[in-house]
């Protein structure tokens, strides 16, 4: 049965009240969120306050602006008292702003948003206990959904356990947007290959898994975030650009079988295996709505 998260409107729109933390008295996990920014100025301010209205204390927002003019930087200013850290200048792209903005992060937990995604409420809180309650886990993520240019939720996305072939072979069993880590996962990473423009999600996901190894990842059965979908963004598809760049990632972690008949036949090992967690977690009718839809 699919049932949509409900969400009140507010969250995305407005600052909730917070309650001030006596000095000294705050307990959690430091948890820094890094945001990499670009012309998102439709977006942004969703963005923000899904990260504000988290009512998480120790919080550390990054926003990595590659020197927007569309009016990005105005609503940027609008929540600096709130913004920990922000910079607007030219970069390399998406995958430098992570990187630049993942340098400046101080928290023990780690985690990606883009500034037309969203968190849903209570998702860092809900990421941190579920890490802290199993302490030899290192990567936290949860189901997903997909959202309108009005934040309007038209499609869930239930995860299912990580596996690094399944990645590799067959496709995204997780989202980046739904998904923190602990800084010493992030330690051991090589950084985001700055050349990549569409597919930095899918090198950070296998390298960490190949860093980490499957059981590194817990998977909880909670909405954590929210992809936006709409006309003219830059992943849209699997374009030739797209492909161009799987094929470079491939060869740099050594699976280029992927593109051969052995790989193809992987995938459909792997494609059986999204099957079983679509019916394990929706039933035989949203299995077949799934396979049969091009957002899976």
């Amino acid at each position: 049965m699919r049932v949509f998260p409900q969400i009140e409107p507010e969250f995305f729109t407005e600052i909730a009240p917070r309650t001030p933390i006596p000095h000294g008295q705050v307990l959690e996990p430091r948890v820094s969120i890094v945001m990499p920014s670009f012309n998102k100025a439709a977006y942004i301010e969703s963005s923000i306050l899904s990260v504000l209205n988290q009512q998480y204390d120790n919080l550390q927002l990054i926003i990595m602006d590659g020197g927007s003019t569309d009016g990005t930087v105005e609503i940027i200013r609008k929540y600096d008292a709130y913004i920990d850290d922000w910079v607007s200048e030219p970069d390399g792209g998406q995958s430098d702003a992570l990187n630049k903005g993942f340098e400046r992060a101080t928290g023990d937990v780690f985690g990606w948003l883009n500034a037309d995604d969203v968190y849903m409420p209570g998702a860092i809180s809900q990421a941190v206990q579920a890490l802290q309650k199993n302490t030899h886990k290192h990567i936290c993520f949860g189901d997903w959904v997909s959202m309108n240019e009005t934040n309007g939720i038209f499609a869930v996305h239930p995860a299912f356990d990580f596996r690094l072939g399944h990645l590799i072979y067959e496709g995204f069993p997780l989202n980046a947007q739904a998904m923190f880590w602990k800084k010493e996962v992030h330690d051991r990473f090589s950084g985001f290959q700055v050349e990549l423009q569409y597919t930095m999600d899918y090198q950070m996901m296998v390298e960490f898994g190949r860093n980490e190894g499957d059981a590194a990842f817990l998977r909880i059965p909670k909405f954590l975030g929210g992809f936006r979908r709409y006309k003219g963004q830059k992943t849209e598809g699997y374009t030739p650009e797209v492909h161009a760049e799987h094929v470079q990632i491939a060869l740099r972690y050594g699976f280029s079988d992927k593109f051969l008949l052995s790989g193809r036949i992987k995938r459909w090992w792997f494609r059986l295996r999204r099957a079983w967690w679509y019916f394990r977690r929706e039933g035989i009718i949203r299995v077949v709505e799934r396979l049969t839809s091009k957002n899976g």
